[in-house]
């Protein structure tokens, strides 16, 4: 009986084993997979940054513009030519034609001798750094006003021409009515930034063409704004045309620039090709090299064709 309770037992705890294998290895081949973790993905290049705009493309090259035949004053194209704009150094265009009236009359002399005052040796800007005392032509004078742009010869030229600079001013504004400049204005000899409280130089293209028309009937302004270097103080200093068109394109011969902070950059130009002379004038650049380009295109355009 105890030999048949043993293996009772035996068989029974063969039997378990077996049963807990059996379920071990189902286990292990019902066990759900392993989850494969997804690779991460590279990270993108960064896109290029795209080419930067030249600065003076995000400007507009004008304030306003014209272009015009010299001899007919006929305007080809323009833009805001009734636009009231701030003069600078185109105001001493109004000076050369004043005082070449005054030579023609008989009342001045080119050769005159012009003694420089306190006054006009304070004159800021541009400057052939006149001092008070010193005595140069009047010619001298104009070239150093006309090419350099020097704001202490126009003055000295002004006082001597009409006994001050406010009774120069008083000319220019005669003239400037005259020639039909309605919308043209002058308050100073120069135009260097009026003092606070003051008021600037005005003018438009339009009243500019008639200006330059007016000019050009002078030989002696074209020939000054013509020159692209001259000897100042008997050689001691060279004044340098701050028309820079002049000498490098070749249809240009002349007239003026001018700047100040508020009226930006302007140029009145005149060339000439054949029997075609043309007048162009822009007015408020924010660059100067924008301006000249601006005005070189309308050159190139209306002068080779």
């Amino acid at each position: 009986m105890k030999r048949f309770v043993v293996a009772l037992l035996s068989t029974l705890l063969l039997l378990h084993s077996a049963h807990a294998g059996q379920g071990a290895a189902t286990a292990k081949r019902t066990a759900a997979p392993a989850v494969k973790l997804a690779a991460t993905p590279k990270a993108k290049a960064a896109p290029k940054p795209a080419p930067a705009v030249p600065k003076e493309l995000h400007k507009a090259p004008y304030e306003a513009y014209a272009v015009a035949e010299a001899e007919s004053g006929t305007v080809f194209e323009g833009l805001n030519m009734h636009l009231k704009w701030y003069q600078a150094s185109l105001t001493k265009l109004m000076l050369a034609c004043v005082v070449m009236d005054r030579v023609e009359r008989g009342e001045l002399q080119l050769a005159d001798r012009v003694t420089v005052s306190k006054r006009a040796e304070g004159m800021g800007g541009t400057q052939v750094f006149l001092k008070a005392g010193e005595s140069f032509t009047l010619e001298e004078l104009m070239q150093a006003a006309l090419i350099e742009s020097a704001n202490d010869a126009a003055y000295a030229i002004a006082e001597h021409a009409a006994g001050s600079a406010e009774a120069f001013v008083e000319l220019m504004n005669r003239k400037a009515h005259r020639l039909g400049m309605e919308d043209t204005a002058y308050y100073g000899v120069h135009g260097l930034p009026a003092a606070a409280g003051g008021h600037d130089n005005v003018t438009t293209c339009n009243d500019m063409i008639r200006l330059a028309r007016e000019a050009l009937r002078h030989p002696k302004v074209l020939e000054w704004t013509s020159t692209e270097q001259a000897a100042f103080r008997s050689g001691t200093l060279t004044i340098t045309n701050k028309n820079k068109l002049v000498g490098r394109l070749p249809a240009v011969d002349g007239l003026k620039t001018g700047y100040t902070r508020k009226a930006g950059f302007n140029i009145v130009a005149t060339g000439a090709s054949g029997e075609r002379r043309l007048i162009v004038v822009v007015l408020g650049s924010p660059e100067s090299k924008i301006r000249d380009r601006f005005a070189a295109d309308k050159f190139r355009e209306y002068l080779t064709n």
